[in-house]
């Protein structure tokens, strides 16, 4: 199957590049949790769910490290995958979704995922008070 979406992490040479042959499972989110504010660095991830199976490392699969978070708001662990070279966190499997076989992509390591606008917002009572919802996403 072909590639429908590339990605890749931030390093310039010798980095992570991934193909993902499938359609997004669910509708693109933002999560304002802790962990992924945090993660982040701002004020929230922007994420949609792909099978794992649609998701092929072309490179630099050895620079992918897993990190597992014990404390999160549902109580199950979550791992996060990201570039140990550069660090950028690529996508995440809450248990939920690992036994789906489903994983969290982050749209900004997407080429042109910038641009995939949420249409839910998780954790809202966590958003930053200055901010405001995205014009016509669901509010969980």
């Amino acid at each position: 199957m072909s590639a429908k979406y590339t990605g890749k992490c931030l390093c310039e040479e010798g980095g992570i590049r991934f193909t993902i042959s499938a359609e997004p499972i669910d509708p693109v989110c933002t999560c304002y949790c802790g962990h992924c504010s945090k993660g982040a660095g701002g004020l929230g991830q922007v994420m949609v769910a792909f099978p794992e199976e649609s998701i092929e490392i072309e490179s630099g699969k050895e620079l992918i490290t897993t990190f597992t978070f014990k404390n999160t708001d549902s109580g199950k662990p979550k791992d996060k995958m990201f570039c140990k070279s550069c660090g950028v966190t690529l996508w995440t499997a809450p248990e939920h979704w690992k036994q789906l076989k489903q994983l969290l992509v982050r749209t900004p390591v997407l080429d042109g995922g910038i641009d995939w606008k949420p249409t839910v917002e998780l954790s809202t009572s966590k958003r930053a008070k200055w901010t405001s919802s995205v014009a016509g996403a669901a509010q969980q």
